[in-house]
């Protein structure tokens, strides 16, 4: 025998001898893949011939394995368990991609956005779990490319050819500065104002910083960077206590203005983020993914205000 003449043997031979070993019969083997026993027949003489040796011994009233049958069905055997373990993994692995939708964003729609947003989602799909992640934008985007994430909300600034980008809000940025600095009674500031006052500003790996000094570069002014914070929480009290000042998404510091701790102030230089939800187009056919974008497609943006 061709020490090979197994190896081209087809996985599909393979298992149908192993369910007429199984049954001793080629009828109830037949029955049981949904195939002909004309069928089954043909791929037991085609794996005979490959292995150029008699595996079945017909007889009037049944059969029997020849030897080499008898070692054949024993790793059969283990070839057929080995194939249901894995279709019984990839489906519970199904299961579990279609139960849990995994969304990454940063720390502010973390708190700002996304409460609300999901708390209208699970109202309508109780049965969909959600795994929020956090980080800065350029860290939730490189999650989407090794599946930490399904689906980021994240600024962005220019279109991948990697990603489905689904335009969700635009968001103006302002300047806030404490109720108590010289900027505070101006109606409106232009950047080139700024150049001389310590400015707080985004850690690397966020949107909202590249655009900003971006911005910046435009007016050929290079602003003095007082710190980099990774936490928009921080900006705000620092700027709160009169240490610097910022730039920041005019949603975040709401509340703060309400209770009169920061003051914000429009630019003259309209500066905007666009947030939208990413997702890796291979994973256009994912069904949570489906789901959510059209809840945000048909839902979404009623439960958010907007500034336009």
């Amino acid at each position: 025998m061709n020490k090979k003449s197994l190896l081209y043997a087809s996985l599909n031979s393979l298992l149908v001898f192993h369910e007429v070993a199984k049954h001793r019969s080629f009828s109830k083997a037949a029955e049981g893949l949904f195939i002909s026993q004309p069928a089954v027949t043909k791929h037991i003489k085609e794996l005979e011939r490959k292995v150029e040796m008699g595996l079945i011994q017909r007889r009037r009233g049944g059969f029997l394995l020849t030897e080499a049958g008898k070692i054949l069905f024993k790793y059969t055997h283990k070839i057929s368990s080995c194939i249901m373990d894995i279709e019984n993994l990839l489906e519970d692995l199904k299961k579990d991609h279609q139960g849990i939708l995994k969304i990454g964003t940063t720390e502010s729609y973390s708190k700002g956005l996304m409460p609300e947003l999901l708390s209208g989602f699970q109202t309508s799909f109780p049965f969909m779990k959600i795994a929020l992640d956090v980080g800065n934008s350029e860290e939730i985007e490189k999650s989407l490319l090794v599946y930490k994430n399904d689906l980021a909300l994240i600024a962005v600034t220019k279109k991948s050819s990697r990603f489905e980008s689904i335009p969700f809000l635009k968001e103006g940025l302002v300047l806030i500065v404490s109720p108590n600095h010289l900027l505070s009674k101006k109606k409106s500031v232009s950047l080139k104002e700024l150049g001389k006052y310590p400015l707080i500003i985004r850690a690397k790996g966020s949107t909202t910083r590249r655009i900003i000094l971006q911005a910046f570069k435009d007016v050929g002014i290079h602003p003095s960077l007082l710190i980099e914070a990774g936490s928009s929480e921080f900006i705000k009290q620092w700027v709160s206590e009169g240490k610097g000042i910022s730039i920041i998404v005019r949603r975040t510091v709401e509340d703060e203005e309400k209770r009169g701790i920061i003051k914000t102030i429009p630019l003259s230089e309209k500066l905007y983020l666009q947030v939208a939800f990413l997702y890796l187009k291979k994973e256009k056919s994912n069904p949570a993914i489906k789901t959510f974008v059209n809840f945000i497609e048909n839902q979404g943006r009623r439960l958010i205000k907007s500034e336009q």
